[in-house]
């Protein structure tokens, strides 16, 4: 009869109990529960829809993409470089965007690259793994990574090139240690990479480094080295990742544009471009992380018993890493996808040293029964933190949130102009006018200045601080043929208002809009404030 019974149960119900155990018992340990909790927190990490100003030009160059089924060969939105060679590195995740947006707006796209940046985030922890931490170090090391990376971050096409450095590390390491066919996702990736960002050719770079390093230890018997098989198949799949990479529409010649642009970019005053500031608390992780990954290697170095915890290779791509990060700001999340894994497998070499002298020294205390109760409430925790930064995330990205942020009502003013409009304004606004306004607005300068030059960044500056030696701002603004002055008050809205023929007709909560000429059209606006 009983026999009976169970036969007439469901297929899937003999599964159920045993599966609802599975749970409850990984629940049950808090350390595995604490590392799902931040890798769940980590998902908030890349949600952000506002940090990167340029989102706006990337959305209207992908709807330019879409819409004339091409990729520009030159300058389009910048009136100072109309015409001007653009190299559109970026054409696929432009595309992606201005699609996305068609659907969901700027929030989608948001949440798109905060799950595409969140992937990255679990690349880190199976990375990890295969270095043998634990979940304790595995989650404090994410944690670490996560927040050191977070400042470069959002949506913003270089997301992409963080992203899939951690997963292309991640191939080539498990194909290092096991094997398999996974080592030929590698030129398909590359060939995706290559027209989402220029960044890929620190992924070329990484697996060169990786290929080197490999054969040095295998040559040299340093440390547990691959088979000789192995390490000559993955030169044969970065090699042909390399080809790969060449279909883009610039060919091969997109490798010397993505290895020379950053010296060029330096030469301007962009903060991103820059050596990171380690005044500024926001790159405190960042120092936290370098430091602390010296402070390991020293002690995995000094102690006999650590060292098979260090890895020549792992070594040498965190150094590759660093330097890139200490070159470049925009650099730190690469540093980041190089060095935390490492960080992880020296720490947990560490933690393993202290608990084996623990033990020596200390009793063993008994084992208490684990319940779930701790382990559902960290993940819990997790999931109401995410829902927080999304919640905040969907204010930001609504209309409302958008005309906190960027001044709204003053391109709606512009927008009512009956001739096009060569608009100066802020380097961080220049996006958003070219989204509201273009065609019917281009600017003077704005987030693509590569295209641009280096003479334009220079003028910009100077109109932006209101210089009044030759070329002054004013005499800057009248060579270009400038028509209209968007900026906050400082020195150059001071001069404008004195200024025979430029008259302010708007205070965009700050953001000052003047006109040049005739500015009758724009009589009886209000935003913030107005006069005339």
């Amino acid at each position: 009869m009983a026999t009976l019974i169970r036969a007439a149960e469901p297929a899937s119900a003999p599964g159920t109990p045993h599966r609802r155990g599975r749970v409850l018992a990984w629940l049950s340990d808090p350390r595995r529960a604490l590392l799902a909790a931040v890798l769940i927190l980590t998902g908030g990490v890349g949600l952000d829809a506002l940090s990167d100003p340029d989102v706006w030009w990337h959305l209207r160059l992908g709807d330019w993409i879409i819409a004339h089924h091409q990729i520009p060969a030159g300058e389009l939105f910048a009136y100072t470089a109309f015409g001007n060679p653009l190299v559109a590195h970026e054409w696929l995740s432009e595309t992606i965007f201005a699609a996305v947006a068609a659907v969901g707006g700027l929030f989608l796209v948001t949440v798109l690259m905060g799950l595409v940046c969140w992937s990255a985030m679990l690349a880190t922890v199976l990375r990890g793994r295969l270095r043998g931490a634990g979940p304790i170090v595995l989650a404090v090391g994410l944690a670490l990574g996560a927040r050191a990376a977070e400042p470069v971050l959002g949506t913003r096409p270089q997301v992409f090139t963080f992203v899939l450095v951690c997963w292309t590390l991640w191939i080539a390491e498990s194909y290092l240690r096991s094997g398999g066919r996974r080592l030929w996702l590698l030129p398909p990736l590359f060939l995706l990479w290559a027209n989402l960002h220029a960044g890929f050719i620190a992924g070329i770079g990484f697996l060169v480094i990786f290929v080197v390093v490999e054969a040095i230890k295998h040559g040299w018997s340093i440390g547990a080295a691959a088979p000789s098989r192995r390490i000559k198949r993955l030169a044969v799949a970065v090699g042909a990742s390399v080809l790969a990479a060449c279909l883009n529409p610039y060919g091969p010649w997109l490798f010397v544009f993505a290895a020379t642009t950053g010296a060029t970019e330096r030469q301007k005053g962009i903060v991103e471009w820059q050596s990171p500031n380690f005044t500024d608390p926001a790159m405190w992780v960042l120092l936290a992380l370098l430091l602390s990954f010296a402070a390991l290697t020293v002690t995995v170095l000094a102690r006999p018993a650590l060292r098979r915890h260090f890895d020549l290779r792992d070594f040498a791509l965190a150094a590759a890493g660093a330097a890139l990060a200490l070159t470049s700001v925009r650099n730190t999340a690469i540093c980041v996808a190089v060095m935390v894994p490492a960080w992880m497998g020296m720490s947990a070499g560490v933690v393993e040293s202290i608990r084996s002298w623990r033990a020596r020294s200390r009793p063993v205390a008994p084992t208490r029964r684990p319940v779930p109760v701790l382990g559902i409430a960290l993940v819990a925790v997790g999931v109401f933190g995410v829902g927080v930064v999304g919640a905040r995330v969907a204010q930001s990205a609504s209309p409302q949130g958008i005309a906190a942020a960027y001044p709204s009502c003053a391109t709606a003013l512009l927008a009512r102009s009956p001739t096009t409009q060569r608009v100066f304004t802020a380097y961080g606004t220049g996006g958003y006018v070219i989204y509201r306004l273009w065609p019917h607005a281009s600017v003077y300068e704005y987030g693509e200045s590569i295209s641009l030059g280096t003479s334009v960044f220079d003028d910009y500056e100077r109109i932006a601080a209101g210089t009044t030696t030759t070329p002054t701002a004013l005499q800057l603004l009248a060579s270009s043929d400038t028509t209209a002055v968007l900026y906050s008050k400082g020195a150059l809205t001071a001069e404008l208002s004195a200024t025979p023929g430029w008259t302010l007709v708007a205070d965009d909560h700050g953001m000052l809009l003047f006109l040049r000429g005739d500015a009758s059209w724009a009589s009886g606006a209000t935003c913030t404030s107005a006069s005339s």
